[in-house]
């Protein structure tokens, strides 16, 4: 065993002589005494250098300062050093070996900053008094160094100073009033600081003292004069000196009393005062009182429950204020908007004023001495009514007015006596002529629509008023009328007569009607080319182009023409124009006939069309439209001549207007939106006129993996469509995409596709599954979000579909290798505060499940990301940016309040299918986002 150590401690000089022999190594320390990072001029220091190895006489030593020797080569480890501010710099010390003359040791660099000032002493004290039967802690320090004595030293102001503690600790406690100071001494020889300022150390007496306000106003307002007072509980007869302590702009006196004679916001603050009986005897500084001055005069209220006294009663008006007690009341009233207010009630406590004429009354409230009155309140009008009844009519009384007519409102006062009255409307913003009881309007607008009311009031005492009359409706329509004309037949045979009616559209009263028929121009008609049937009605027997006009009023007001309809007089059987198949409405590209129909008579016919379109149909009883378009647009008509008798015509038939729109494109609907284990959905194809001969077909979206878009495969079932404009997503489909589009005719003539759908499904048992971290549902805008792809699959894609509708794949979150699932990141940059549903696709068409991420800025819902098992138990939270999980926070489900208490969190011990729906919470006024939880039986 010793063998071995030898052999070891052997090696280990070896290397160490080896080390040695190639240098100096660096294991010496320097001290320095005293040990303060601040030094001073004046102050002596010693340096110690120890090599540790061996003894101290084993080595030589010398001293360093900023690279260069200050001493040489000695057997003294020590070296001393007056400072003055010159000598800071870095320190060091070497050694050499006595023996291994090549064995050189350089100590650690010490550092030292001297100061040219002498340091000044500071003395501090938690307070300025010495409580009764306690002590005072006072400390003294020198800023930024250590290793200090103190001396103490006490004088009063009629006495010398003297040393009380010398060579003493940082902190004594004094039970003595007077002046104190200190100062600080180290080192030898001794270095001594300045001395600190003086501490003035005063005694506290036992004497209780208090600051009170005269008056106990809840609130004090600028101008009112206040007074304070200091009050002290002597215990016997002792002149005090007082002495007052603010936090406000203005300088208190040196009594007792501090009266304030007008005061101002200025004086806002709070008031301490004490009392002193000498130099070093003082009462504790009372209580503060606050005092809070109003810039602003307070402003009374008149409240009245009605504006209306009944006749041979009264009214009950209060002079409403904050604080009433503290006030009295002036109340005023005036009988004229133009005359003076009188006072009839002058600086009473009562709030309330009964009164029982009419006029105009404000209060004000007035308190102190002198008195500081309050501002005046708003008016209040009082009417007295009086039985007479007021009553609201309007010539012509027609119930519906049309833009540009006159109509004139008039006020009826049913009298008793001999009354002179003004009147007062009540009307709509608009351009009527007020003249006394009547409200005429020149050339009605829409503004002139709305309720018209009127009163009187008696010219003498306007503040005497009759009840508001009953109200009248006036309609105003923005549109001038058109005047709407039909035939009971657009052609007659030779020896009869067509019946023609005209009417205004819209519908209404009052109009009388003028007939037109164009020879080289539109004519009215005289009483000898027509036969009059009633005021809308005429039979005509000649051929021609007619039109009407409606007119009514005082000036008269006229309709719009009517469109113009011809009428013909045929030779033989009439003409039709008509379309198969006859669709509500035609859409560009659609397949469609036009037939010209002869009923009964000989079946030899010519045909010849007229058209206003572009294409002019060729001379046959059928003029096929493979593909409809906007030149195909306007009216057609036709007619037969008899072959064996071309003379023999059926004059042209009734214009028929052939009118198309462009191509439609349905609306998808799903209900709900979430496919629930065990649920189903619904989806809904809808498209105008959807009962017109629709069939619907259905597709799935499958995804390109090239690029951000979808085909279409169409589902088997709807290959030659529908009349159900519905399908059924069953509760085993996973996520997927739908369109539909619709069909009809002969060929089928098809719509757009409607805009892709999604229904997104819950269930973690996929072709693949989306895994999310933080595993919650909400996140904050600016978090960072992982979403993990897995199932078999070599190339996937994250897609997400915005909550408006808009579809995309991250672009920087795709993958294609041999592994089967991958995580993409999101930054914060891509949440952007917005809400979507995120899925994974392979290549070959699989989705996963779809998981919902909505991003919010000021508070999230914590809730579960993937569907829960009935019987689990589930966690709600409420979180903030700044904060951990919440108290105090109210949870919601489908937007009814379900708990707010004290609760951390939401628990539902044991889930139910009832518990699914959407949550959200809230917290000091902020509320998440909705967040839907989706509930799946125990074996789904």
């Amino acid at each position: 065993m010793w063998e071995r150590s030898g052999l070891v401690y052997y090696l280990c000089i070896l290397a160490l002589n080896t080390l040695l022999d190639c240098g100096h190594t660096e294991d010496a320390e320097l001290i320095v005494e005293p040990n303060s990072p601040y030094l001073f001029s004046g102050e002596s220091v010693t340096f110690i250098c120890d090599m540790r190895e061996g003894t101290d006489t084993d080595w030589l030593y010398t001293f360093n300062r900023n690279g260069r020797p200050v001493v040489s080569f000695s057997t003294d480890n020590s070296y001393s050093l007056n400072l003055t501010a010159d000598l800071s710099g870095d320190y060091q010390c070497t050694g050499r070996h006595k023996v291994s003359t090549k064995l050189t040791k350089q100590s650690n660099n010490v550092t030292l900053s001297v100061s040219a000032g002498r340091p000044v002493a500071t003395l501090r004290a938690g307070r300025t008094t010495i409580p009764v039967g306690g002590t005072l802690t006072l400390t003294c320090s020198v800023e930024g160094s250590a290793g200090w004595k103190y001396d103490w030293f006490r004088r009063s102001s009629d006495s010398h100073e003297t040393l009380i503690i010398t060579n003493g600790e940082q902190n004594i406690n004094i039970s003595q009033n007077g002046i104190y100071r200190c100062r600080g001494g180290r080192g030898k020889p001794v270095f001594l600081t300045e001395y600190s300022d003086d501490f003035r150390a005063e005694m506290t007496l036992s004497n209780r003292i208090s600051v009170t306000l005269q008056h106990s106003w809840t609130k004090v307002f600028s101008g009112e004069t206040i007074t304070l007072v200091c009050k002290i509980k002597t215990g016997g007869d002792t002149e005090w000196v007082y002495e007052w302590r603010t936090t406000s702009s203005h300088t208190p006196p040196t009594h007792r009393v501090y009266r304030i004679s007008s005061v101002s916001v200025s004086h806002s603050g709070r008031y301490w005062c004490k009392g002193r009986r000498d130099s070093y005897s003082s009462t504790e500084w009372s209580n503060a009182v606050q005092l809070l001055v109003s810039s602003y005069r307070p402003r009374p209220k008149v409240i009245v429950q009605k504006r209306t006294i009944p006749e041979g009663g009264n009214q009950i008006l209060t002079c409403d204020m904050e604080d009433s007690a503290e006030w009295k009341y002036y109340w005023f009233r005036r009988t004229s908007v133009f005359s003076e207010s009188q006072i009839i009630r002058d600086g009473k406590p009562e709030t309330v004023l009964s009164v029982s004429q009419g006029g105009i009354y404000h209060c004000r409230g007035g308190r102190g001495n002198p008195v500081v009155f309050t501002e005046d309140s708003d008016a209040v009008t009082i009417e007295k009514r009086v039985s007479n009844k007021a009553v609201v009519t309007s010539q012509p009384n027609w119930p519906l007015i049309f833009s540009g007519e006159t109509i004139t409102v008039i006020c009826d006062i049913h009298e008793r006596g001999n009354t002179a009255w003004e009147y007062e409307w009540s009307k709509p913003n608009s351009n009527t002529t007020l003249t006394d009881n009547e409200c005429r309007i020149s050339s009605a607008t829409v503004s002139d629509s709305g309720n018209y009311r009127c009163m009187g009031k008696k010219k003498w005492d306007l503040y005497s008023t009759t009840e508001w009359s009953d109200v009248i409706t006036l309609t105003v329509s923005s549109h001038r009328p058109k005047a709407n004309l039909s035939a009971d037949s657009r052609a007659f045979p030779a020896g009869g007569s067509a019946t023609l009616t005209c009417s205004a559209n819209p519908p209404s009263f009052g109009w009388k009607y003028l007939w037109f028929r164009e020879q080289t121009a539109f004519q009215h008609l005289t009483t000898q080319e027509f036969v009059f049937l009633s005021n809308e009605t005429i039979s005509v027997s000649q051929e021609g182009l007619y039109t009407c006009i409606g007119g009514r009023g005082d000036p008269i007001y006229y309709t719009e023409y009517s469109d113009s309809i011809r009428i013909y007089k045929i030779a033989t059987k009439g003409a039709v124009v008509t379309m198969q198949p006859n669709w509500p409405e035609l859409y560009s590209g659609e397949t469609v006939t036009l037939r010209c129909e002869i009923q009964g008579g000989d079946t030899k016919w010519e045909y010849e069309w007229m058209t206003t379109s572009s294409f002019k149909p060729p001379n046959q009883n059928e003029y096929r439209i493979s593909s409809v378009s906007p030149s195909h647009i306007g009216d057609y008509w036709c007619k037969g001549r008899l072959e064996r008798a071309q003379q023999n015509s059926t004059g042209w038939s009734i214009s028929f207007k052939l009118t198309t729109s462009y191509k439609p494109q349905p609306v998808l609907t799903v209900s709900p939106l979430w496919l629930s284990p065990g649920a189903s959905v619904t989806l809904n194809c809808s498209v105008k006129h959807s009962s017109a001969g629709w069939r619907f077909f259905w597709y799935k979206a499958v995804p390109k993996l090239s690029d951000n878009s979808y085909s279409y495969e169409l589902i088997p079932g709807s290959i030659n469509g529908t009349e159900q404009d519905s399908y059924i997503v069953d509760g085993q489909t996973h996520t997927a995409g739908y369109v539909c589009r619709a069909g009809r005719g002969d060929p089928v003539y098809y719509t757009h596709y409607s805009g892709p759908k999604f229904v997104w499904s819950g269930d973690v048992r996929s072709a693949a599954s989306l895994t999310v971290s933080p595993h919650r549902v909400q996140h904050f805008a600016d978090d960072s979000v992982l979403l993990s792809c897995e199932g078999n699959s070599t190339e996937w894609q994250v897609k997400r579909f915005f909550e408006d509708g808009y579809l995309s794949y991250l672009p920087y979150c795709p993958f294609r290798g041999t592994m089967t699932g991958f995580t993409c990141y999101i930054d914060p940059n891509h949440l952007l505060g917005r809400t979507a549903v995120y899925w994974c696709e392979s290549g070959s068409g699989e989705f996963s499940n779809a998981v919902n991420i909505t991003a919010n800025y000021d508070v999230i819902l914590v809730s579960p990301v993937h569907p829960v098992t009935e019987g689990d138990s589930v966690t709600f939270g409420c979180k903030l940016r700044t904060e951990e999980l919440l108290s105090n926070v109210a949870f919601y489900k489908n937007d009814e309040l379900i708990q707010n208490n004290d609760r951390v969190d939401l628990n539902i011990s044991a889930v139910s299918k009832s518990d699914e729906g959407f949550y959200s919470c809230k917290y000091s006024g902020k509320v998440s986002r909705q967040s839907w939880m989706s509930v799946k039986c125990e074996y789904d």
